[in-house]
């Protein structure tokens, strides 16, 4: 029963990482590409507030969960919400948006770097020291990542907008990785169930400051309630992220953190093999070898080869293009 037990979770888990290949090469980019649709903040903020509006319907006495907060609390789901809901998701989107004519699957690969910067941030924030072997593992991952975006080319030599791309993805691994580090302070105080309600609910509002604070608010709402395709895609992605993040953590119930980092290469792999196939936008062999290198160097470092502490990282990994 314990082996049906893992092999449904491990099935689970690849449909969540298939889902979010998906949204990052077909769902998301449509914004931009059928609707001409700008506003990364707006966007980043619907994805945010239909799930808040969804969970509060089905689950509204969580609410009541905020009798329960400490000030530490407050403090570390804001942080969260800022760096992994807010940061992390902009950063990725815009990657994606700066991407749209070149590929998709590159900002893809370069954001499930996140792991080097959880650990180089449970360092400064949290103690926790790496062993040596990290370092090399970290200097592996940035060539690779350099050469996954560069090739052997001069940067100055690629459109600005490439560039750009890998750098708001580069960002945005930053910032999930930062929300990794800050989810540890409350990832095993809250159920599964009340840190997701307080992750979108918290991004919602934090969000809410960056869409009303953008200058581009009135000229949005008239554009995205104007038109019906867009209120339609903007549900159809909030719906579907959410139900990828259930089915992901229902998965996780009854698997091992090995397993899981195995099973969601099916979220990079997804999005090469669809963007090839619908875009028919290949990576070069360099960056076949870059990319699987820098893959590579993440399983080594999420399989526990480099002595660190990165408990509960399953339980906080955002999923959220």
């Amino acid at each position: 029963m314990k082996k049906k037990n893992t092999l449904l979770g491990a099935f689970l888990i690849v449909i969540a990482a298939v889902m979010w290949g998906l949204d990052g090469v077909l769902l998301t980019p449509a914004y931009f590409s059928k609707f001409h649709f700008y506003d990364v903040n707006f966007i980043v903020f619907i994805a945010h507030v239909i799930p808040t509006i969804i969970l509060s319907i089905l689950f509204f006495s969580q609410y009541s969960e905020l009798k329960k907060f400490t000030k530490n609390d407050y403090i570390f789901f804001i942080l969260i919400a800022l760096f992994g809901g807010t940061l992390g998701t902009l950063s990725i989107v815009k990657a994606l948006q700066l991407s749209e004519f070149s590929k998709f699957s590159i900002v893809i690969l370069i954001q499930k770097a996140q792991p080097i910067f959880a650990v180089l941030l449970a360092f400064f924030i949290l103690k926790e020291r790496p062993s040596k072997k990290f370092y090399i593992i970290a200097t592996i991952s940035l060539i690779a990542i350099y050469l996954l975006t560069f090739e052997f080319k001069s940067p100055a030599l690629l459109p600005k907008n490439n560039v750009l791309a890998a750098m708001y993805s580069l960002l945005a691994a930053f910032s999930f990785g930062s929300a990794t580090v800050f989810g540890k302070k409350v990832v095993y105080k809250f159920s599964f169930l009340t840190s997701t309600f307080y992750r979108f609910f918290f991004t919602t509002v934090v969000t809410l400051f960056f869409v009303l604070f953008s200058g581009n608010t009135e000229k949005s709402l008239n554009l995205y309630f104007s038109n019906i395709g867009l209120i339609s895609l903007s549900s159809f992605i909030a719906i579907f992220g959410l139900i990828a993040i259930l089915i992901y953590y229902n998965g996780l119930k009854s698997v091992t953190a090995s397993v899981s980092t195995f099973c969601e290469l099916a979220f990079p792999l997804t999005s090469v093999v669809t963007e090839a196939i619908v875009y028919k936008r290949f990576l070069s062999p360099v960056q076949l070898v870059a990319g699987t290198t820098l893959i590579a160097s993440i399983l080594y470092l999420n399989l526990g080869k480099v002595k660190v502490d990165i408990e509960g990282i399953d339980k906080v990994k955002e999923a959220d293009i």
